[in-house]
This record gives C-alpha cells, structure tokens and sequence, in this order.
C-alpha cells in the first residue's frame, strides 16, 4: 500500500504503554521502512536503568502488514491486517472506543490476533476518524479525533473497513466494537442491514450519559448539558472543557443527550425503545468486565436488558470477564479466548 506510511505510523507508536508492535510488513514494503520500523520497536524496547536496577519493558512482536484504506467520503484511515497463512472465509473487524487507536492495547492485539491466525481468521484494525483526542486531518476533514467527529460518519468509516476485508477474499465479516466501538457497531448495522456482517461483539457497553453522571455527578452533568446547548447555538464546533475531558458543543451533545443517534445503549430510562438492538437478526455476544467503573449497576443485569432487548438476534451470548475492567487490561488472554470461542461457534 503507502510505504511512506510505515515510517510515519511507526513514530506514532505509543511511548507511554512501553509494550511497542515489532512491525514485519509483508514484501511489497521496502527494507527502509522495515528497518525503521524494528529501529522503533528497538529503541522502545531498550532496558533502562532506573538506581541499581536494569527493569527491562517486555517487546510485542505482532507480524502484521499497515495499510491504508479511504471512505467514500474522501478520508484515509491508518490501520493493520493480520492474515493467517491458511485462512478461512471470515474475519474479525475491531472498531476501537472513545479517543483510542489502530495501535492501542498492543497486547490484546498481540492475543487476539495470534487466536486468529491459529483458527484462519482474518484480523482488521483501522482508525476510525475519532482516533486519538484531537488529530490532523486531510483537504476535506482538517480536523479529527474524538472532539471533532461526528458520530453519525461511523458508517463511512466501518463500510470501508468491511470493504476492504471483502476485497482480500473474507466474506464473513465478525465485527467487533469496544466502548464507543460497540455504540458504533451496533449503529452501523442498524443502518445498513449489511448482510456481509454475520455477528456483532459489543464489548464494554457503556451507556455515555449514566457513566458521565456517575463520573461527575448530576449537577455538573446537566450543567455540562446546558453550556453545550448554548455554545451549539452559536457554534456547534466550540471548545470546552469539564472535568479533564475537552469536548466540542456538538460532540458533548451526542455523547450526552437522550436520545441522540450515540445513545444506543439507553439502559439508564426503563422506559426506552432499544430501537437499534431490536433491528439486530445477526448472532449477538456481549462482553463486560466485571469490575468495569463506567457501568451503572452490576454486569449481569446489565446483560440481562440486553438480552431482553434482542428478542430478533438469531443468538444471544452474555459473557462477564471476572475482575476485568472497561479496558480489559491484564484480562486480555481470557477476552480474546472468549469471542475465539464465540466466532468459531458461528462458522462451524
């Protein structure tokens, strides 16, 4: 694909997780990039001394192949394959949550993956346009990430995707979403009946407006609600911030309002429609951790509303991962076991 963009990615590997990707492009790159892509992954990896104490950061070699893909309306994702040498029909597509990335949680990607590969499955991982907080952009979207998208342009994103799995001969499409991922996945195929998709992965799906007012409180909530409303009259891209977290007016609105397309997961209002989730005839699995902070009640009542809210789902599988939280971190071998377990249930 862009062998310029081996080089450019690599740079942009996460320093603070210290657990780098060794990245082995397939041939058509060039041996530049690849040795600058091991430079990286070297340099990460290089034990530092810290007192009288050598600690040394354990490296994560992932044979994968970074490559491009644009939507249909004119934007270019970054992302990774990792293809099995022997592989199947099917393919895991993941949507990655709130401000996160192609290259976040490097170990998930490194277990998952490697349960893949064994069972020839293909495995996708791209950015969709809310990677990272704020990032740059291109002609026609100069300004991305999480405080500029628009939730709605999800479907741009994950089609391409899909596509591009299509293309490298995987006709059966498991996607897999992961906190705002999972809003995203369900989304999608609610409106695009997508009959390439054969399952769906909610994981960790949390509902944005009870999580918020659990992290803030009511008040500040409400009062959250109400600037947003007041700077989105007069422009819906202004800037603000609560609490740590940067929003623009018309994103705080999507995230936070009742109702609005982003809310697909209403379990704080026992009276909701579940409109989304009641449209979904694929087999469903959804997966929380059992310790995650950004839930309202316990997971298994949780999953119970879902269950009871997928009445069209050909299958239903509620899993909780045990001490896990939102993130799944340090629970990663046990995740991707599990949605394994579930796929391989669908293919047989």
């Amino acid at each position: 694909m862009l062998d310029d963009s081996l080089a450019r990615i690599a740079a942009r590997l996460p320093g603070k997780s210290r657990s780098p990707m060794g990245l082995t492009p397939k041939s058509h790159s060039s041996a530049r990039n690849t040795s600058t892509a091991n430079a990286a992954a070297q340099n990460i990896a290089k034990p530092k001394r810290q007192s009288k104490r050598t600690v040394c950061f354990k490296s994560i070699m992932i044979p994968l192949f970074l490559t491009q893909i644009r939507t249909r309306d004119g934007l270019i994702l970054d992302g990774v394959m990792i293809e099995p040498r022997k592989k199947s029909d099917a393919a895991l597509v993941w949507i990655h949550g709130l401000t996160s990335s192609f290259y976040s949680s490097p170990t998930l990607i490194k277990e998952l993956s490697d349960l893949c590969q064994k069972n020839g499955i293909g495995y996708f991982k791209f950015n969709t346009r809310g990677h990272d907080v704020v990032a740059r952009g291109h002609d026609t979207h100069p300004l991305l990430g999480t405080v500029y998208e628009q939730f709605e342009d999800c479907v741009h994103d994950i089609r391409a995707i899909i596509r591009c799995a299509r293309k490298r001969g995987y006709k059966k499409i498991i996607l897999a979403g992961h906190s705002t991922g999972a809003n995203k996945t369900l989304y999608y195929l609610y409106k695009t009946r997508d009959r390439n998709v054969k399952g769906i992965v909610l994981l960790g799906a949390a509902n944005d407006i009870s999580a918020e007012i659990k992290r803030v409180g009511e008040k500040i909530y409400e009062k959250e609600l109400r600037l947003a409303q007041r700077l989105n009259r007069r422009d819906p891209s202004a800037l603000f911030a609560s609490q740590g977290y940067l929003f623009t007016a018309r994103r705080a609105l999507s995230l936070f309002t009742p109702g609005a397309p982003e809310d697909v997961f209403p379990y704080y209002d026992p009276k909701a429609r579940w409109k989304e989730l009641r449209s979904i005839r694929v087999p469903t699995a959804v997966i929380f951790g059992s310790k995650d902070a950004c839930l309202n009640r316990p997971a298994p009542k949780i999953i119970d509303l879902f269950r009871a809210n997928a009445p069209l789902a050909k299958s239903f599988s509620g899993v909780i991962i045990k001490n896990a939280d939102h993130g799944f971190k340090g629970k990663e071998k046990e995740l991707s076991r599990a949605i394994i377990r579930w796929i391989k249930t669908l293919l047989r």
